[in-house]
Order: C-alpha cells, then sequence, then structure tokens
C-alpha cells in the first residue's frame, strides 16, 4: 500500500522516487552513521530486497554504534523489522543480544516495543520521497508536489513472530512479576504471534517459582501450534511427572506432539540401568 496525505477517498498520494536495485542494497551496506541507516529504512522499509545473512545486519549495526543523534535502539528495531532480514529474525535478535550493543536497560525498552500491540514511529515524510504524485481515483488527474521537513509521516512497526518470542523471554526474565500482564498482552496477538509470545514465556518460567510456571504450562498447553504445547509438556514432565504428561501427549490431535518422549533423565530408571 502506498503512503497516504490526501485522507480524501477520492484520491492517494504516491513517492516518486521508491526502488530497489543493487544500487540501494549497496548504499545501506556502506551506511556509517546511525541517523543515515534510521532515515533510509523508515523512508524505504520494503525496499532492500531479501536476504537470510543476519551477520550483515549485525555488522552493519556494529559499524554506526555510537554515531548519530537519534537513539541508537531505533536503528536496531528498524534492522530487526526491515523486511530484508524478516526470515531470520530469530538469529538476528540473538546475535544482537550477544554483541551487547544494547545495554540491559534498552533490551528491556526494544522488548516492550516487540510486545506493542501497534508501535508507530513519527519522521519527516521527506526521508521517503522529497517529491509525491497525487492522484484522483475518480478521472486520473494527477499533481506532483514537493514536501517539506515538517511533514509527518508514520511508520508502524509490525515485528515477525520469532521477535514476540523473544521480547516475551526477555521482559519476563527481566520481571517475572509482569507475568500476568505479559499473558494479558500475548492473548490479544492474532494467534501465530499469539502462540510465539507464550513460546517465550516457557523459555523463562524455568526461573518461576512453581504456581507461576504452572500457569504458563498451563496456557502452553493450549496453543494452537504443536511446537508451543511440547514446551508446556516439558514443564509438565518436571511439574507433574513424566507420566501425566506422556498421557497429554498421546492424546494429542498433532501427529508431532503425539511423538513426544520425556527427556531421559526424567524418565523411570530401567531395571538395567547402572
Amino acid at each position: 500500500m502506498v503512503p497516504c496525505l490526501d485522507v480524501r477517498q477520492c484520491a492517494y498520494a504516491a513517492p516518486l522516487m521508491l526502488r530497489f536495485d543493487q544500487d540501494a542494497v549497496d548504499e545501506l551496506a556502506a551506511i556509517d552513521d546511525a541517523d543515515e541507516l534510521c532515515r533510509l529504512l523508515l523512508g524505504n522499509p520494503g525496499g532492500w530486497g531479501r536476504s537470510t545473512r543476519h551477520a550483515d545486519a549485525v555488522e552493519l549495526l556494529t559499524r554506526v554504534h555510537g554515531t548519530g543523534e537519534l537513539p541508537f535502539s531505533l536503528a536496531v528495531l528498524l534492522v530487526c523489522t526491515c523486511r530484508r532480514w524478516d526470515r531470520v529474525t530469530a538469529k538476528l535478535i540473538a546475535a544482537i543480544q550477544d554483541s551487547r550493543l544494547l545495554q540491559n536497560a534498552e533490551l528491556d525498552e526494544l522488548a516492550d516495543v516487540f510486545l506493542a500491540e501497534d508501535h508507530v514511529i513519527s519522521y519527516p515524510l521527506a526521508w521517503a520521497s522529497p517529491q509525491w504524485l497525487e492522484i484522483d481515483l475518480h478521472d486520473g488527474t494527477g499533481r506532483t508536489y514537493t514536501v517539506t521537513e515538517d511533514t509527518a509521516a508514520q511508520h508502524h512497526v509490525r515485528p515477525e513472530p520469532p521477535l514476540r518470542r523473544w521480547a516475551a523471554r526477555q521482559a519476563l526474565q527481566s520481571d517475572p512479576a509482569r507475568l500476568i500482564e505479559l499473558l494479558s498482552t500475548a492473548q490479544r496477538f492474532e494467534p501465530r504471534h499469539r502462540d510465539a509470545a507464550i513460546h517465550g514465556l516457557l523459555d523463562a518460567a524455568y526461573a518461576l517459582d512453581e504456581p507461576a510456571r504452572r500457569t504458563v504450562a498451563d496456557r502452553g498447553l493450549r496453543a494452537a501450534h504443536g511446537s508451543v504445547r511440547t514446551a508446556a509438556l516439558e514443564h509438565l514432565c518436571e511439574l507433574d511427572g513424566p507420566d501425566t504428561a506422556q498421557r497429554l501427549a498421546a492424546a494429542d490431535p498433532n501427529a508431532r506432539v503425539r511423538k513426544w518422549r520425556p527427556p531421559a533423565d526424567e524418565r523411570a530408571p530401567s531395571l538395567f540401568a547402572a
């Protein structure tokens, strides 16, 4: 969908200069200033092609770290949600965390953004294109005009499910007292994103006390995605024993979940065990 400046139903506005080509990717790869990186990513969020090389994104962030006046966490946010790397977001956010480019407080802030239902960034529309074409949908006529730095645009952050999972894990690890809030937040997401957030809570639930851990496990058992139910079964195995978890797995509608078996050290010892 092209950006709309005129809210009238009879017209829409489209930038004159958005495109994707190798020169654009080379321009992105050569950035050495965090503010310029933010400007490019906000101005052309979908124009960088696709890549599975998450290390390139981390290298880019490392190169611009400590530059510019905008918060560095904004550059990280935009890189993580850029369509270029949307197939490797799990690897990307893990590598960013391991890089220590962000302090713990910044990671917590990033997690909260990834858990927001709709996080909006305002920026100058001229970053996308200084010239725009407005077309009347009734007669096809159009006019070109130039926007100023004072003309605002909005960018809606759309995290992929792996980012939701990481964010839920990060938030719960940082503050276990937020469990009920985080469960409520996850419940408001669409199914794929909801299950990803619940999976993240299960990732962090091992450090919770038994009642809280059981709450997360029970919620995970009701998830739509089989991998989330499997993660919940692993918690239930420790809480109620392998037999209980095995019975639930055997009755699951998903064949992969039915094949789940308790970890070897959770099973009853064999007669032939040393």
